[in-house]
């Protein structure tokens, strides 16, 4: 049997642009770029203010909480909205396998979280440009970061910030598997997600919750930006092993309990 790969993807790229939610997601994720916009306008010094920092400020802004949870809902509705309405009997009626069925789903859910992240990005710096500039991080003795250091910088931040969103994105598609309810694995979703983030400080397990770098990379970013000292390393492998961890697990448990799901029921 010949992979239907390509086909799913082409039919779950179909469904996705059909959809509301990942408009929705985009526009609400522009919203929060402008209001930072307006408001770092207000705050900051003319003569001091970057486009740097603005755009780590902003896309801070946005995956702290809206852009987070949009795709987070999204990867949670995949299999979940199938299962619901019944149409995933059909779909798996047909002679593909399941781990294409659910991988299918999973690179939907990513290319949605780089689309996302991706917008969010031009927009930002669109909105810098009108006011800021990306120059040289310079203050009043002289140059401290060259414009190709932050912009090496600026690169490394969203490529890196892509992992933990991936992590999200698996988490998700774990929900929508083990829940056939899209309103339920909607509700779980958000719910988990803030349970883990008012709790982990109380309880002392941040340093152990891989949500706890979402915004890092922004961060470091930021302080390029403010032309202070930065450094990626050690924390950045940290990053990427406890988000390696968590997202390997995420999409194995989800891959595997679809796999032996019976959907019949």
């Amino acid at each position: 049997m010949h992979s239907q790969l390509l086909p799913l993807l082409r039919n779950e790229f179909a469904k996705a642009v059909r959809r509301r939610l990942p408009y929705f997601g985009l526009l609400m994720g522009g919203l929060i770029c402008l209001l930072t916009y307006v408001a770092a306008r207000e705050m900051s010094a003319a003569d001091t203010a970057n486009g740097w920092g603005y755009v780590a400020l902003s896309m801070q802004l946005v995956f702290a909480d809206i852009g987070l949870i949009f795709i987070l809902v999204f990867a949670a509705m995949l299999i979940s909205e199938e299962t619901r309405s019944g149409t995933i009997r059909a779909a798996l009626a047909a002679p593909l396998h399941r781990w294409e069925f659910y991988l299918a789903k999973a690179i939907t859910a990513l290319l949605y979280m780089i689309a996302m992240s991706a917008v969010c990005l031009v927009l930002s710096i669109g909105l810098a440009s009108v006011h800021y500039r990306f120059g040289p991080v310079a203050d009043s003795l002289g140059e401290i970061y060259s414009q190709k250091t932050a912009l090496t910088n600026l690169l490394l931040a969203w490529a890196l910030s892509c992992v933990p969103l991936a992590t999200i994105v698996f988490y998700g598609l774990f929900l929508s598997a083990i829940i056939r309810s899209s309103g339920a694995a909607v509700a779980v979703s958000i719910g988990t997600l803030y349970v883990i983030e008012f709790t982990k400080h109380l309880i002392g397990l941040d340093p152990y919750i891989f949500t706890r770098y979402i915004t890092y990379p922004w961060q470091i970013l930021g302080q390029v930006g403010q032309g202070v000292a930065y450094q990626w390393r050690p924390e950045v492998w940290k990053m990427l092993g406890l988000c390696g961890i968590y997202g390997v697990v995420a999409f194995a448990g989800g891959l595997i309990l679809f796999l032996r799901q019976d959907l019949n029921d």
